[in-house]
């Protein structure tokens, strides 16, 4: 979570809390795919990526009812 926001809060406890279940290597991972989906997401929201129609689909009926609109994305 912490790794998520901008700016990044993340403290050494949270690397120290991480540490406790997973390997070094693990932690670069899982800081590595947090990171990756960040710079996408930002990505996609800047450039208004058109979604595909198969998530597009999925989210237009599984979310509909929760107020989740295509939006700029369409």
């Amino acid at each position: 979570m912490h790794a998520a926001m901008a700016p990044n809060t993340v403290e050494a406890k949270h690397m120290n809390g991480l540490s406790k279940h997973f390997s070094e290597r693990q932690v670069i991972e899982v800081v590595a795919v947090i990171s990756l989906f960040g710079f996408l997401n930002r990505w996609n929201d800047t450039m208004a990526t058109t979604l595909d129609n198969s998530p597009k689909s999925f989210a237009a009926v599984q979310l509909a009812s929760q107020g989740w609109d295509a939006g700029k994305h369409e």
